[in-house]
């Protein structure tokens, strides 16, 4: 399943794999300047780093400025 969230006017995708059954996790968010890739044990603690990179994201692509809420798509 992707995911998806506005940072500006740009629309970010990610996405949350379990390598396998019952993790561990691989965290993919593709970005205009790359991809970001991560791995986590436990499904809590790769969504704890989305939002962690979601805020970053928004935060650097709205020149710090308070954006309006992400909406997330499925």
């Amino acid at each position: 399943m992707l995911n998806y969230f506005a940072a500006g006017p740009e629309l970010i995708r990610w996405e949350l794999l379990a390598i396998d059954e019952g993790g561990p996790y691989q965290l993919t968010m593709h970005h205009a300047r790359g991809v970001i890739v991560e791995y986590f044990e436990t499904m809590t603690e790769a969504m704890t780093r989305e939002r962690e990179l979601e805020a970053l994201l928004v935060a650097a692509r709205t020149d710090g400025r308070v954006a309006p809420p992400t909406q997330i798509f499925h």
